[in-house]
């Protein structure tokens, strides 16, 4: 089988279906594709300029009509460029409409709560003017963050008016990233998106995520997690997650809710991570539902408590194959926590062998190097992590609380950014 795999900065996806006997061409933009060439990929590359140039994905349709069997994705910023390329090949998958809803936060948003799934009150606006008149109906403080997004980049809590003003200057300027990252919308400055997603501002107790994969429109799993505090509040500090145990009281509520918002849109084969929120007055919210398995170090616990090898079975999934995940639950509680590389010339950091001494870590990984730079996009992994600690417990508080000695070991030192890295 030919799979069509539209990719970023790393290629998990294409060695997992090399692995697997498919053959594999990668269809990346301009900017990464030169930065892919250095890894000498053994398959085929073609490009794009963007992920929204859709008359260049529209050639590239006629161009391999009937040389693909099959498109894949797990980059977020090219699911949609992914449903078109299904429409225009007639090929089985997610198709443009569905693709729309899983990445566009104002339709996502506007047909869960159609179908009574709760989200935050939201307006699209198109200035920054524009999000004072949304707060006289959804009052302050407001969320504001681009229509298509991914994780927290170029998101912002305004909380009155004159706080508005005062963040002007940022609202108008790119978000810093490097090179994998700078071409994608989400960094472009919040004035000059098409659309602007103002939301009602949630007082998060606590958030969770569910991660679930899909054959035929039924879940073949159904994982949950907490946080370790929500992401938005957490960024640029150390970011990580627990696995609710199954049978616990904070698992239920949050799985049939997620699972809910999954099938409202659309959701038949592949993998869902949604992000709910427990707000103070003991409401859960769904934040949003992205088509991918969750980032950061929550694919790798995964197989530390269930023995879940994702990228296999994303091939399974990418390849059109129905998957047969066999959950073997492990004893005790497993979590993960990555500490956030700040703006800088990295100087010190800390070996995974010192990370692995902590209690309660399994297993250690460090990304960041020396002479490498910090920032949000600058490691590579999720929020700017310099690597992950996967850590084991008898209880969620427990893991939680291994966290800090983990995030102490990895010991890291930067000195001040140099512009040039940056853009």
């Amino acid at each position: 089988m030919t799979v069509l795999v539209l990719s970023n900065q790393t290629d998990t996806l294409e060695r997992a279906l090399n692995h697997a006997g498919h053959d594999v061409l990668v269809c990346l933009t301009e900017a990464n594709a030169a930065l892919r060439a250095a890894i000498d990929p053994p398959y085929q590359v073609v490009t794009v300029d963007r992920w929204t140039a859709y008359d260049q994905i529209a050639d590239l349709a006629r161009t391999l009509r009937g040389h693909v069997d099959q498109v894949a994705t797990t980059w977020e910023g090219a699911i949609v460029a992914a449903g078109l390329l299904r429409d225009l090949l007639d090929l089985p998958g997610q198709r443009t409409g569905d693709a729309v809803a899983a990445t566009d936060k104002a339709v996502m948003k506007a047909r869960l709560a159609d179908a009574g799934v709760p989200v935050a009150r939201h307006r699209i606006v198109t200035t920054i003017d524009d999000i004072a008149v949304a707060a006289r109906d959804l009052g302050w403080p407001l969320v504001v963050k681009p229509l298509a997004g991914f994780g927290s980049t170029n998101t912002h809590v305004v909380y009155t008016l004159s706080d508005l003003d005062s963040m002007r200057p940022v609202l108008d300027k790119p978000v810093a990233a490097s090179a994998f990252f700078a071409t994608e919308p989400a960094f472009t400055p919040l004035t000059e998106q098409r659309g602007i997603l103002v939301e009602q501002y949630v007082d998060i107790h606590r958030e969770y995520h569910v991660d679930a994969c899909w054959t035929g429109g039924e879940p073949v799993y159904q994982i949950p997690g907490r946080y370790n505090v929500p992401p938005l509040a957490g960024m640029g500090g150390a970011l990580g997650s627990v696995l609710l145990p199954a049978d616990g009281p904070e698992a239920g509520p949050v799985v049939r809710l997620a699972e809910h918002a999954a099938r409202t849109l659309g959701i038949r084969d592949g993998f869902t991570h949604t992000e709910i929120y427990l707000d103070y007055a003991g409401r859960h919210i769904v934040g949003e539902v992205a088509a991918r398995p969750g980032g950061g170090g929550i694919q790798r616990s995964l197989h530390h408590a269930y023995g879940l090898d994702i990228a296999t079975l994303l091939a399974h999934s990418a390849a059109g194959q129905p998957i047969k995940a066999d959950l073997r639950p492990r004893p005790g509680v497993y979590g993960w926590v990555g500490p956030y590389v700040p703006d800088g010339t990295i100087t010190t950091i800390g070996a995974p062998e010192a990370i692995e001494r902590q209690p309660g870590v399994i297993e250690a990984t460090v990304k960041a190097k020396t002479g490498g730079v910090g920032g949000m996009t600058g490691t590579g992994l999720w929020a700017g992590a310099a690597g992950y600690a996967f850590l084991r417990g008898s209880t969620v508080e427990h893991v939680l609380q291994l966290m800090p000695r983990a995030v102490e070991a990895f010991a890291i030192r930067v000195t001040p950014t140099r512009p040039e890295l940056l853009r």
